[in-house]
C-alpha cells in the first residue's frame, strides 16, 4: 500500500512538472517546428475544432497566440490556425527575433521556401532592402515574403536595433481593431498583459520593435501591441490629411505593375512572364484613368526591379488616393483548371475600395470572380494609403493565359478598374 502511495505521488509530481514545463515552453515561444510527420491545423484551440489545413514535419511556424496548450500560428500562405503544443517544439530564437534587418549581399539575396541552400527560390531581395526577421536558426533567418513565411541566409543580412524613439513630429497612432486586445510589457507574446484595449481605442506610437509598436497605456506605463491587430493613422497633431476625394478626376492613383527586373514573377506554359503582362496592363489602365482626368503615377514604367518598400513609399510620398498593385496568379502543376480573378486588401478601411473594384471586374470580365478578400501582402499591409492588390487571372491556366495575352482583355480590365475607382470616390 505504501509503495502504491509513493508511486501515485511521484506520478502526480511528474504530471504537474510536465504541465509546468509545457506552460513555461509555451510562454517563451516565438516560433515552433513541427515534430509530427503530418500535423492538423484547426480553426480553434482544441480537438473539437475543424481541420482547416495541414503542415509537415520540420515546417517552422510563427506563433501569434496561445490558449489551452494550443498555439495560434501564422501559415506560409498568410492564414492563421491552431496546432497542438505537444506535437511541436520551440525553435531556438536569437536576440534578433522580431527585428529589422538590412540585406548586405552584393547582387541580391535569394529568398527560399525552407532554411536550406537546396530549397526552392521564391524571389530575390536587393542590397539595402529592409526585412523583418521573425526568428533565426542554424544560420538562416525566417522572414515574411509576399504574404508567406520564407528564409534567407543570415550571413547576408545585418540586424538593426529596431526600438527607436521617434521625433514628436513623426509620431503616428495605432487604432485597435478588436475588443480585449492585449498590451504587453515587452514586444513578445510571452510578455505580461498590462492593459486590455477595445476596438476603436487609439494610442500614440512611441517606438517600433520588429512586429510590435511601443505605446503609452492609459496609466502612463509603456507597453507593446502587435502590428497585426491594429491600424495606423496620422497623429492628431500632424498636418491635416487631404480631404476625401469625391471625383476620379481629382484623384491621384498609383499603379503598381508587379515584379520586374530580376524578379520575373510567374510564368505560363506558353511562355508568358508575369512582369511583362503586369506592365502592359498598368499602361492600359493608366491611359483610361488619364482620359478620365485622374493623375496617375507608376511604380515602374519599364522592366526594372523596384523593392516592395519603395513601392509603398511612392504611394505615401504622393499622398495617393488609391494604390492598385497588379499581378497574375499561378498554382502548382496539375491544378491548371483553377481560373479567375481575385481582389485583395489588408486593412478594414480598404474593404470598400476592394469591393468596388472587384464588383466592376466581375461585371466586365468573362472569367470567374473569386471575390474581394483579405490578403497579407507587403504592398497592402505596409501601405499608408488606401491599397488593393489584383490577381487578374492564372498563368497556370491555359484558358486564362490566352486571355491575359489579349489586348482586348487588358482593355476590359482597364475599363473595369477605372469604373470601380470612379464608383469608390463618388460613394
Amino acid at each position: 500500500m505504501r509503495k502504491k502511495f509513493i508511486f501515485v505521488t511521484i506520478l502526480s509530481i511528474a504530471l504537474i512538472a510536465a504541465g509546468i514545463m509545457v506552460t513555461f515552453a509555451m510562454a517563451h515561444a516565438n516560433s515552433v517546428s513541427v515534430e509530427a510527420e503530418v500535423l492538423n491545423v484547426r480553426s480553434g484551440p482544441g480537438l473539437a475544432y475543424d481541420v482547416t489545413s495541414q503542415v509537415r514535419k520540420n515546417d517552422v511556424l510563427q506563433v501569434i497566440g496561445e490558449e489551452n496548450k494550443w498555439y495560434k500560428v501564422r501559415l506560409d500562405n498568410g492564414d492563421s490556425g491552431w496546432v497542438a503544443s505537444w506535437l511541436v517544439k520551440n525553435t531556438t530564437v536569437s536576440a534578433a527575433s522580431n527585428s529589422m534587418a538590412v540585406v548586405t549581399s552584393e547582387g541580391g539575396l535569394n529568398v527560399r521556401e525552407k532554411p536550406s541552400a537546396d530549397s526552392k527560390v521564391l524571389g530575390i531581395l536587393n542590397t539595402n532592402d529592409q526585412i523583418n526577421v521573425i526568428s533565426e536558426q542554424n544560420g538562416w533567418a525566417q522572414i515574411q515574403y509576399q504574404g508567406q513565411n520564407a528564409w534567407v541566409s543570415s550571413k547576408y543580412i545585418t540586424i538593426r536595433q529596431s526600438t527607436t524613439k521617434s521625433d514628436a513630429k513623426d509620431l503616428q497612432r495605432v487604432t485597435i481593431r478588436s475588443n480585449a486586445t492585449n498590451i504587453r510589457n515587452k514586444p513578445d507574446l510571452s510578455g505580461s498583459v498590462i492593459e486590455k484595449a477595445d476596438s476603436g481605442q487609439s494610442y500614440e506610437i512611441q517606438g517600433v520593435q520588429g512586429d510590435w509598436y511601443q505605446v503609452e497605456t492609459s496609466s502612463g506605463e509603456l507597453g507593446y501591441v502587435a502590428n497585426w491587430v491594429v491600424d495606423i493613422s496620422s497623429n492628431k497633431n500632424s498636418a491635416p490629411q487631404k480631404s476625401k476625394t469625391t471625383k476620379l478626376s481629382e484623384a491621384t492613383i498609383v499603379l503598381d505593375p508587379g515584379h520586374g527586373g530580376n524578379d520575373p514573377g510567374a510564368k505560363g506554359e506558353m511562355g508568358t512572364v508575369e512582369k511583362d503582362v503586369t506592365l502592359k496592363t498598368a499602361k492600359a489602365i493608366k491611359n483610361k484613368l488619364e482620359q478620365a482626368g485622374a493623375k496617375v503615377i507608376m511604380t515602374r514604367s519599364k522592366d526594372e526591379y523596384v523593392s516592395l518598400r519603395e513601392r509603398t513609399k511612392i504611394a505615401s510620398e504622393n499622398q495617393a488616393d488609391a494604390f492598385v498593385s497588379l499581378h497574375y496568379d499561378s498554382v502548382e502543376e496539375g491544378t491548371g483548371d483553377i481560373s479567375g480573378q481575385t481582389t485583395y486588401y489588408y486593412k478594414n478601411r480598404d474593404q470598400s475600395l476592394a469591393t468596388s473594384i472587384n464588383n466592376s471586374l466581375g461585371d466586365a470580365l468573362a472569367i470567374s470572380n473569386r471575390g474581394a478578400r483579405v490578403g497579407d501582402f507587403y504592398v497592402v499591409r505596409e501601405n499608408n494609403q488606401p491599397a488593393v492588390l489584383l490577381e487578374l487571372g492564372y498563368l497556370s491556366s491555359k484558358i486564362d493565359e490566352e486571355r491575359i495575352n489579349s489586348g482586348s482583355y487588358r482593355s476590359q480590365i482597364a475599363d473595369a478598374v477605372t469604373s470601380g475607382l470612379a464608383n469608390y470616390f463618388s460613394n
